[in-house]
């Protein structure tokens, strides 16, 4: 649409602005326009690139710029955010699950398209279709039963990692209550030597009860009585520590490849599942939004 940028493209600052986007590598700041120019603005100094994103503060000020923008650029879809309040209810949660999947099945298939979208809308994570052809997921179906094989070895890994850190809290107990115990374990001697072990008793009483509950908690831990050294718990402390972590490593690991095929799942449901009637809203909306001079 020849008609429509040539005016601006006598403009000397609009042409060093376009030098400055083809070398910008970062945030390129640009001020003055009016609400009324800016549809035209963006469409001018985006003609040249496919795949465009508008991003602004709100869905209302979003669907301002669409009705807008939509003159200019007929390959223009909004993408909402899911309103909390009425997504669950039927027509709303529709209207918005077809645009979202419109949005969706356009940039898969690297179409030229441009999406008006807010900043909330922004944050859900959306793998690429070429993600299930990379990684051989030859049907949704294969895709389903990876996923659940990856469920199993996290909620495998999550158990080992568990029984581990039980472990290692058993360890640091006896480590903590051989030291109490040996600490105390004079003091003990003493008192089984003092002529007045009452006397003695009331004069240490915390030390006798210490040695006491360490006693009591080691036996638990060693029915034999055969108390292990601390060198040895120490040295099974850090080797249990070292399992523990890598057990936690393995499992998220599986979580955060369960969670990706997740999303990845959503998408291809969304994608493939609805294809028709994707179509079927295109046909419509290029019928209602054709423009017109």
């Amino acid at each position: 649409m020849r008609a429509f940028t040539a005016p601006l493209d006598s403009l000397e600052e609009y042409g060093q602005i376009k030098e400055r986007i083809k070398k910008n590598q970062g945030v390129l700041q640009v001020s003055g326009c009016i609400d009324s120019q800016k549809s035209h603005f963006i469409y001018c100094i985006g003609e040249n690139y496919g795949q465009k994103l508008i991003l602004t503060y709100s869905d209302l000020r979003a669907r301002e710029i669409y009705e807008n923008y939509r003159f200019f650029d007929r390959n223009v879809l909004i993408y909402p955010a899911r309103d909390l309040m009425f997504y669950n209810a039927d027509i709303q949660s529709h209207q918005i699950g077809m645009q979202r999947m419109m949005v969706q099945k356009s940039l898969m298939e690297e179409e030229d398209i441009t999406v008006i979208a807010t900043l909330p809308a922004c944050m859900e994570r959306i793998l690429p279709l070429a993600y299930v052809q990379e990684h051989g997921y030859d049907s949704r179906e294969n895709l389903s039963e990876t996923a659940d094989a990856i469920y199993t070895k996290m909620a495998k890994a999550r158990g080992d990692a568990k029984l581990t850190e039980s472990k290692l809290r058993k360890t640091n107990e006896q480590i903590h209550y051989l030291g109490q115990y040996l600490s105390t374990k004079s003091i003990y001697g003493e008192f089984l030597k003092a002529p007045n072990k009452k006397i003695f008793r009331q004069a240490h009483s915390d030390e006798l009860a210490q040695y006491e509950e360490a006693l009591q908690i080691l036996k638990q831990h060693s029915p034999d009585g055969k108390f292990p050294t601390m060198k040895d718990l120490r040295a099974e402390k850090e080797q249990l520590t070292i399992q523990k972590d890598a057990q936690y490593d393995t499992y998220r690991y599986f979580k955060d490849y369960h969670k990706e095929l997740q999303t990845v799942c959503a998408n291809v449901d969304s994608i493939l599942g609805t294809e028709q009637e994707v179509q079927q809203h295109e046909q419509q909306h290029a019928r209602k939004y054709e423009p017109s001079l």
